[in-house]
């Protein structure tokens, strides 16, 4: 588990009893979650267990770095896709709780932050992310972070679960 990570703009704050209630009060609120993803079918219990101890996953509070406000929900999620059980395709997925936040760089300054993490580790086969075709600002963010949009939805190797509307993946593969 990762203790915080952290770049000029923001930084990743691990989930923690300290934090956890507003990633729930945020993950079930619509507003926060912006118009493209959608209120999770859990229970803010539910919730609190998923964020302090998810076997897979790593959720962080996105604060600012200058004044150290939060402003969104980030995680990273381990899939192991390939053959080789040893290698991790990390999942990558955000989003800035409050309206007048977004558009500022928070997603792409995460993102990037993530990116350059994950790929240092040894485990790492690749580092992706997917988003609605119609979501432009998240994936002029994906590509400013560096990854490479590899088309739409459903894919052979990355075999995650479909979301509702046409979606496009995006992909950083690390060099071995």
């Amino acid at each position: 588990m990762v203790s915080m990570l952290k770049n000029e703009m923001v930084t990743l704050e691990p989930a923690a009893p300290q934090n956890v209630d507003l990633l729930v009060r945020w993950t079930l609120d619509p507003v926060a979650q912006g118009p493209y993803k959608r209120v999770p079918r859990m229970t803010a219990a539910e919730l609190h267990d998923l964020f302090l101890h998810s076997s897979d996953r790593q959720y962080f509070l996105i604060r600012r770095t200058a004044d150290r406000e939060p402003v969104g929900r980030f995680y990273y999620r381990a899939w192991r896709l390939g053959s080789s059980h040893e290698m991790v395709d990390w999942e990558l997925n955000i989003f800035i709780a409050a309206p007048d936040e977004r558009g500022k760089g928070y997603g792409t300054a995460v993102q990037k932050l993530a990116l350059d993490y994950l790929l240092q580790q040894p485990e790492t086969r690749s580092v992706f992310a997917y988003t609605y075709t119609t979501n432009k600002a998240e994936r002029r963010s994906l590509e400013k972070a560096g990854l490479e949009e590899k088309g739409r939805l459903p894919h052979p190797y990355y075999r995650v679960r479909i979301p509702p509307e046409e979606s496009l993946l995006y992909v950083s593969e690390k060099d071995h």
